[in-house]
């Protein structure tokens, strides 16, 4: 009788899971700082209120910003599942993933979903330009809190900043919608893993990734 447990691989690494739930954590404070602002925006706030405000606002930013460096430092000095090099679809086995995730949500997740033992190199360039955007994120908040106050409203990089704001937003509820349908329907303990590690697969799908297996 054929053996077809789950069992554990590693595949996130100590530093990549720190800074994921670092900069996880971070986002939600800026995001939620940054709702009171707007929110705010249509209602009189004491000074010393918002300034104590914009402060915590900023030290959460740079704060961030020190997280995406190191996650970036980490895309080309990590092994293994950290590097970008296992974000994109770059060997043909990614591409064969690319393109057979792109059909599995054509068909409406029917089907079996594409094999893979780190990222999904479709998330991966989803998760590269986000890191894009936090970084342009970061840098106009820097920039803006730098211009006089009498500019500030008036700057383009205060329409910046709202715009990623919003994309920010929609790129994390689209994150979390597919985590929670990966977790689903592939069973390989997507989110427990990003806390201790490790991901579980069948005897049969570790056969399959033996290449990417450790």
């Amino acid at each position: 009788m054929e053996d077809n447990r789950y069992g554990f691989a590693p595949v996130w690494d100590t530093a990549l899971r720190f800074l994921h739930w670092w900069n996880a954590s971070l986002m939600a404070l800026m995001l939620t700082t940054g709702a009171v602002f707007v929110i705010a925006g249509h209602h009189d706030m004491k000074e010393s209120t918002e300034a104590a405000l914009l402060t915590a606002h900023a030290i959460i930013g740079f704060l961030l910003g020190a997280g995406l460096l190191a996650r970036v430092l980490w895309l080309f000095m990590g092994t293994g599942s950290a590097r970008w090099t296992d974000m994109l679809p770059l060997s043909a086995p990614q591409r064969k993933v690319f393109w057979g995730t792109i059909r599995y949500y054509l068909k409406g997740l029917r089907g079996s979903p594409p094999l893979y033992f780190g990222h999904n190199p479709f998330a991966g360039l989803i998760y590269l330009g986000f890191f894009a955007i936090a970084c342009v994120q970061v840098v106009s908040g820097a920039v803006f809190l730098g211009l006089p106050e009498d500019l500030r409203g008036k700057s383009v990089i205060h329409e910046v900043h709202e715009a990623g704001f919003v994309l920010i937003i929609l790129f994390i509820a689209a994150h979390l919608t597919a985590v929670f349908v990966h977790e689903l329907k592939e069973r390989h303990g997507l989110i427990s893993a990003m806390v201790h590690g490790r991901k579980t697969f069948t005897r049969e799908e570790r056969d399959l990734l033996s290449g990417e297996y450790p």
